[in-house]
């Protein structure tokens, strides 16, 4: 499975549509125009032990005026699956206890699973008393059908339903559904790019089996011109910030395509270049490289 670096960056860069998504209701009571994330590392060293948050925490105003801290837990570790009550009312209470305020706690599981979006608890009792009842948000999303988000007008439920249960003879029909739906949105050409790039490491050309033969040259097409529509894009945005993210997610998204899952370290030095000339360089590379080896990446200064 790929890494969760790639969805921690798309809960930063979507997390508002992400939550009018799976909770319309409380997200309808949050002002997003307020939303700050929290960069820095949670941590808080106990005996024996270091409870750490490095997952997304935002900080976000209730409509009413009143602070709230989100967290946003992306779990990826099979072998953690049954500790993770524990750790989210872990969470919880080192979130309350360092930023004073009231939380809203949401785990987001990658992990194959029927249980789709739903509130689980984590309970403690003594000599027969119950002591504590902790409630939050899970979203198994390998649990949910993909066929019910692709009917929501939303480039973020396209991108998300390749992630979700769909027949396995249909994976190039949900692929081409939520491609079209980033394409043909109002998103910016680096968001387009970044979103492309997600959906091509959660669902890679080698993982779609052959469907009808109008799906997949459809999707060939859309996989084959949505980088000039994209790059055209931003050239109408007219900012250089902004070509640069662009060339960065098109590099990401080619070198993803041809080889696989990439490791952290080396997105890292891709999102790293800044020079146009060098990562122009860089995505020819890509076209004539047998393996990632042989892509000279520059380290990050």
């Amino acid at each position: 499975m790929p890494s969760d670096r790639q969805f921690k960056e798309f809960l930063q860069r979507f997390l508002p549509q992400f939550l009018r998504l799976f909770f319309p209701e409380q997200a309808a009571q949050l002002d997003f125009s307020t939303l700050v994330f929290l960069d820095k590392e949670l941590i808080v060293n106990l005996p024996g032990q270091v409870l750490r948050i490095t997952d997304i925490v935002a900080e976000v105003n209730t409509l009413a005026g009143e602070a709230e801290t989100i967290i946003v837990h992306v779990e990826v570790e099979a072998r953690d699956r049954k500790t993770l009550s524990l750790r989210m009312y872990e969470y919880y209470s080192l979130l309350r206890i360092l930023r004073r305020k009231r939380v809203l706690p949401i785990a987001l599981v990658l992990l194959p699973d029927k249980d789709g979006v739903k509130w689980p608890e984590y309970t403690e009792a003594l000599f027969g008393e119950e002591l504590l009842h902790f409630r939050y948000a899970q979203i198994g999303i390998r649990g949910l059908v993909s066929e019910m988000y692709l009917q929501k007008p939303d480039a973020i439920a396209g991108a998300l339903a390749v992630l979700m249960r769909h027949g396995k003879h249909h994976s190039a029909k949900v692929k081409l559904a939520g491609l079209r739906k980033i394409i043909e949105s109002d998103l910016t050409k680096g968001d387009k790019l970044f979103l492309i790039n997600f959906v091509e490491t959660y669902l890679p050309k080698w993982k779609v089996p052959q469907d009808e033969e109008e799906v997949m040259q459809d999707l060939a097409q859309i996989e084959m011109t949505w980088v000039e529509r994209a790059l055209e894009e931003g050239k109408q945005e007219g900012k250089q910030e902004g070509k640069q993210e662009g060339k960065q997610e098109l590099l990401l998204h080619l070198m993803t395509a041809k080889f696989g899952p990439l490791p952290d370290v080396t997105i890292a030095k891709v999102r790293s270049v800044t020079d146009d000339e060098m990562l122009n360089t860089l995505s020819e590379q890509v076209l004539f490289a047998a393996s990632l080896a042989e892509i000279i990446l520059p380290d990050p200064e």
